[in-house]
């Protein structure tokens, strides 16, 4: 008998983000970021550019964190890179290496 599908609350999702901000923004930006929950800052260029991850129970939580991104202070673009979803439950089993 086929296993039932996961429900979407069961899922993780995981985004990459390039946050292109005012370079004089960077660090409260930055800084911001870091107070929005599972967010984050893998690193920074001077020019004005953040690369982030989220992490979040859907793709519209994801979508939601992007839109409260783009309003912050000094945000100028934020460009989604990658999104990844998996069955929580698929992330707790172990890998063969066979």
């Amino acid at each position: 008998m086929p296993e039932a599908p996961h429900s979407m609350a069961d899922e993780l999702h995981i985004a990459s983000l390039v946050v292109h901000v005012l370079p004089q923004a960077l660090d409260p930006v930055g800084q911001a970021l870091t107070t929005m929950g599972p967010v984050q800052v893998h690193g920074t260029h001077p020019d004005g550019k953040l690369v982030v991850t989220l992490e979040g129970p859907s793709a519209d939580f994801i979508l939601d964190q992007v839109a409260h991104i783009r309003l912050i202070d000094g945000v100028l673009n934020v460009s989604l890179v990658y999104q990844y979803a998996e069955p929580r439950q698929l992330l707790n089993e172990g890998v063969s290496h066979d």
